[in-house]
């Protein structure tokens, strides 16, 4: 079954959890009046919204242990609502990038440069694994950098994964770039 966008109303935060709300679908969905336990991780923007305010999740919702739907909050690209709060890059400058430079950002070569005989083996000892070489070896090492920031929840500014990642090389002893 493909995914559909529902939208919902905002009804009130779920209890303790940051990361999850309690949503209500709108008509004219055969859902409607049905609550919705939302998951908001990274998005938790949406805990603050006001009762009745709109939220895209995708549908169709799943059933829970307890009988409870539970979805999953679109990405906030897709929230009618959703505007640049704290550190979350702003929506309409992510919509503009996406559709003036979309093959731009699918695939793009970059070069870098290398520091620290550890990392410069590490980095070659991968290349010499991976069937795409050097070109694989930094998608992959880059890929999973990404995430790990993102569990750590470092990715929604910049600066603070710099930081976050220029501290961690330094407390190992590692090179940085400067």
């Amino acid at each position: 079954m493909a995914k559909e966008k529902i939208v919902c109303f905002y009804k009130r935060p779920a209890g303790q959890r940051s990361d999850l709300v309690i949503l209500e679908v709108k008509a004219p969905h055969e859902l409607a009046g049905e609550t919705v336990i939302c998951n908001c991780f990274n998005q938790e923007w949406i805990t603050e919204l006001t009762y009745g305010t709109e939220v895209l999740v995708w549908g169709p919702p799943k059933q829970g242990r307890e009988g409870d739907l539970l979805a999953d909050a679109c990405a906030d690209i897709l929230q009618p609502h959703f505007t640049s709060v704290g550190t979350t890059i702003d929506a309409i400058t992510i919509k503009k990038l996406e559709t003036e430079n979309f093959k731009y950002f699918e695939e793009r070569r970059v070069s870098t440069k290398l520091k620290g005989r550890a990392n410069i083996n590490t980095f070659l000892a991968l290349a010499s694994k991976c069937p795409g070489g050097h070109q694989e070896a930094g998608h992959l090492l880059i890929g999973y950098a990404r995430l790990v920031l993102h569990e750590l929840h470092y990715t929604a500014d910049a600066t603070v994964m710099y930081q976050h990642m220029r501290d961690k090389l330094v407390e190992a002893g590692q090179p940085t770039y400067s």
